[in-house]
């Protein structure tokens, strides 16, 4: 996909999910949880984050049931090397949120099972109409959700005590909080992302 296209698509995206933070936080602030503002601009770019992820996997409007398979795994790894490196960088983000933002998150086996679930969440979407669903970038997804937690620990080993502390959500809101971003950030982009890009951008 173009970077022009994928510009467009995750834009327009992401300006849904920003009225729904916002009102997020309002309804935070009323109930007396104050956010810090490096963790609300942390949020910003992690639901940012999001959005990108699902358009540059292919994820849009839900169509029939078609599922194209590869489930043979790392054949293609060895094929398309350069595709394993992208597949690899893409969830080094995702590794890296994760615990900044949640202290739940705090061992490399919770952040890999997530980033597992997200990539096979990918994957099954794929099934309706939006590419291949391909069992190695299960596989390199997850591998790069796990380098990613291990960014955030060479990271936070490295900043003065109490830095990263500011980016927590109240642990009372974690689970509430990752399950909304995502879940609407999916929902975002098989209804109403596909519409504005069409009747706007003219993109199918």
């Amino acid at each position: 996909m173009p970077v022009q296209q994928i510009i467009i698509r995750s834009l327009s995206g992401y300006l849904f999910v920003i009225p729904m933070l916002i009102f997020y936080w309002i309804a935070l602030f009323r109930s007396g949880n104050k956010q810090s503002l490096l963790r609300i601009l942390a949020i910003l770019a992690f639901g940012y984050y999001l959005i990108g992820v699902l358009t540059v996997t292919g994820i849009h409007e839900l169509k029939a049931f078609s599922p194209r398979l590869v489930l043979v795994p790392f054949l293609d790894m060895i094929r398309g090397p350069m595709d394993t490196v992208l597949n690899i960088i893409l969830f080094l983000p995702f590794g890296f949120f994760l615990p900044l933002l949640y202290r739940k998150y705090n061992r490399a086996i919770q952040v890999v099972f997530a980033g597992f679930l997200l990539s096979l969440s990918i994957e099954v979407l794929q099934m309706f109409g939006m590419g291949t669903t391909d069992i190695n970038d299960l596989i390199t997804n997850t591998i790069g959700a796990f380098l990613g937690y291990g960014i955030y620990t060479v990271l936070s080993n490295v900043t003065p005590q109490g830095v990263c502390g500011r980016f927590y959500a109240a642990a009372d809101h974690e689970q509430k909080e990752l399950l909304l971003l995502v879940v609407y950030s999916f929902a975002i982009m098989v209804t109403v992302q596909p519409v504005v890009v069409s009747r706007l951008f003219g993109l199918g």
